[in-house]
């Protein structure tokens, strides 16, 4: 049996791994690119507190991730990649640790608190979310963090401190993405503890009051300086985008009933795990996993009452989800009796997974790429996954060794998949870069504006502000008599504003930014753009 350090540090080496390599793999998508650009006008135009996004006022996120982009690309450069997403996969990191002491905290199970713990870092959809740069992994990091503390207070350990950490991590939750972190994972938190253990016979009145008052003060300064100093542009700022949320990505209640997809390997357990009456029944600790089950189903309903949802707004529901498979998992590995069904049902789940690492392992090879040393290797372990998987599962009917196959699997994704999906996913035959126009003009000693159009992506790689023309506002026009503009659109009625007030534009070509080809469904127009020279007859 490892010690319980041992085992603290074979969940560190995985989480290394599955957040750290190839870090600067896959390309920008649009919510980093909106960070990263926002962090470059900190650092180079110094918008720290009146943050910008191409020059144009960007107050509908809170400012900490982007601090934390902006100091990593002042020291290693804005077109440094795994730079900028270091702080996420850090966040990530450290939201993997204290979840694992939040469950052995209540637990008092080193095991569960591991076993749970590698079932949330392997979840397909932490793996994808802490490895990026967006706002979202901060909130959820800070507000894990601040519930162990919550929780170490509640239980009457150094109250008066625990509350103050707490507080000071709830406040940092709130000013990375607004209240977002408290909604769907705090208030569930306390909606599953009052539900299992019922009203608490004391509350710590100061100690509580002192938590929301650092959190309020912390969480909220920058959306209060802004209001006072920009109190219009904020307002408006505030209106469109509650107004955008209301609109965009509207789905029914039941669209999160799918969660189930985006852990990936666990897609079975994860079921499994929410079995309520047969788990409740199995485990030793039945109050600590109906804490963790209606924390998930409580996380799920409030997620499911926002109109605008998307896949990685499940993250959170991840991380108490990750807990429930764990109880379940645990008391599979340690069964000495399991029924004829359960049994069946458990071989079967695992057989799943080794076809899967079967296919992995035979498909690769049809897909449309140059066999290189990453393509071998993670075909090679897939395979070497797919017979441990039937030997541990057949022979030794070990589910435990199986489960651990399984991790295995999944770091060498992380070492050797990876680097095969970014080249899978750069197929675009027709990628040109905006950024090839640079040299032309640097050599002409001229700047390029944009005309009406939204591209964050291409504005990270183009590295320099890309001053925007809005149609019918006269301030915006440039006084240059030459300079360059690209366009989402190649419409000629798009220049005529520019041609009735005495320019002249002449085309230049077009520039795709798209990393993936036309058939792909993440193939857009706003990475591609029409570029003219513009010159004042």
């Amino acid at each position: 049996m490892k010690s319980q350090k041992q085992l603290f540090y074979l969940l560190l080496v995985a989480v290394a791994i599955l957040l750290f390599a190839h870090l600067g793999k896959l390309y920008v998508d649009i919510m980093e690119a909106r960070n990263f650009v926002s962090a470059r006008e900190m650092a180079e135009e110094g918008h720290w507190i009146f943050t910008t996004m191409n020059g144009i006022p960007r107050y509908e996120k809170p400012p900490l991730p982007t601090w934390l982009s902006a100091w990593m690309g002042q020291i290693f450069g804005f077109d440094n990649i795994t730079a900028l997403r270091f702080p996420a996969a850090l966040s990530c990191m450290l939201l993997i640790i204290y979840f694992y002491k939040i469950v052995d905290l209540l637990s008092r199970n080193t095991h569960i608190a591991l076993i749970s713990s590698l079932v949330l870092v392997t979840n397909f959809l932490v793996i994808y979310v802490g490895r990026r740069a967006n706002w979202d992994i901060y909130s959820y990091s800070f507000m894990v963090i601040g519930i162990y503390y919550f929780l170490l207070a509640l239980k009457k350990i150094k109250s008066i401190p625990n509350y103050l950490f707490a507080g000071v991590f709830f406040g940092l939750s709130i000013l990375s993405k607004g209240p977002t972190g408290p909604y769907v994972l705090l208030i569930p938190l306390i909606m599953g503890y009052v539900i299992t253990f019922g009203m608490p016979k004391w509350v710590d009145i100061k100690g509580i009051a002192l938590c929301s008052v650092i959190a309020v003060m912390i969480g909220f300064s920058w959306y209060l300086y802004i209001y006072l100093a920009d109190s219009d542009t904020f307002l408006a700022i505030m209106k469109k985008e509650a107004l955008a949320r209301e609109n965009r990505d509207a789905k029914p209640f039941t669209r999160y009933l799918s969660f189930p997809v985006q852990t990936g390997v666990w897609i079975f357990y994860s079921v499994v795990g929410l079995a309520f009456p047969m788990v409740k029944k199995r485990v030793k600790q039945p109050e600590i996993y109906m804490l963790f089950f209606y924390w998930t189903l409580f996380s799920l309903i409030l997620l499911s009452l926002i109109p605008s949802k998307k896949e990685r707004y499940l993250f959170p529901m991840m991380v108490p989800l990750a807990a429930t498979t764990g109880y379940y998992l645990h008391y599979l590995f340690h069964s000495l009796d399991l029924k004829k069904w359960e049994l069946h049902l458990n071989k079967a789940i695992f057989t799943a997974l080794a076809i899967v690492s079967l296919a992995i392992s035979v498909g690769i090879y049809f897909l449309p790429l140059t066999v290189e040393i990453n393509t071998v290797l993670f075909s090679a372990a897939a395979f070497v996954t797919c017979v441990s998987l039937v030997y541990f599962i057949y022979i030794k009917q070990n589910f435990q060794y199986a489960f651990c196959s399984v991790i295995v699997l999944m770091i060498y994704t992380g070492i050797f998949g990876l680097p095969v999906l970014d080249k899978m996913l750069s197929n675009n035959k027709e990628f040109k870069s905006l950024t090839t126009i640079k040299a032309k003009l640097h050599h002409e000693n001229l700047r390029l504006y944009t005309y009406s159009e939204y591209s964050p992506e291409v504005w990270f790689k183009y590295q320099k502000l890309m001053p925007e023309i809005q149609p019918g506002n006269p301030k915006t026009y440039p006084a240059d008599k030459e300079f360059y503009i690209a366009m989402n659109s190649n419409k000629p009625e798009s220049l005529k504003t520019l041609e009735d007030l005495g320019w002249k534009p002449v085309y230049i070509g077009v520039f795709d930014d798209n990393e993936e080809g036309p058939h792909s469904k993440n193939y857009t127009d706003r990475k591609i753009h029409y570029v003219y020279k513009i010159m004042a007859l």
